[in-house]
């Protein structure tokens, strides 16, 4: 019996082998006419996940700038750390960039923007699995 609950404490502390991915999603996407749902997501398998996201928009009201950042552990359950409405005008444009690190390793950098560049919509729409 003390065997098997350390095995399984020994299993759950060892470090995830580097070829397991980490599925992240970085959706910028318009649900009304003068609204934009951002959302980001991260699954895995006990990764340490950190992030930066900046989000710019412009537009004749002005240009603005805000910036999140935060820290977790991937797990097989979806974790969605940031998750807005953005209220738009209809000329404005946003960008979402997301700079992000999997167990101190930096990733290629992901980057939204509404609307989309027609040469970048298929790509973008895309999810990235990274190992």
């Amino acid at each position: 019996m003390l065997t098997m609950t350390l095995t399984t404490w020994l299993l759950a502390a060892a470090p995830v082998p580097a070829d397991v991915p980490v599925d992240v999603s970085l959706e910028l996407q318009p649900v009304e006419s003068d609204r934009l749902s951002l959302a980001l997501c991260f699954k895995g398998s006990g990764q340490q996940v950190r992030f930066r996201l900046k989000v710019r928009s412009s537009g004749r009201a002005g240009n603005s700038q805000t910036a999140q950042s935060g820290t977790l552990t991937a797990t097989a359950t979806q974790q969605c750390p940031v998750s807005n409405r953005l209220g738009i005008a209809g000329d404005t444009h946003v960008e979402a960039e997301l700079q992000w690190w999997i167990d101190d390793a930096e990733q290629a950098p992901i980057l939204r923007r509404h609307p989309e560049d027609k040469g970048d919509a298929d790509e973008q729409n895309e999810p990235q699995l990274i190992a």
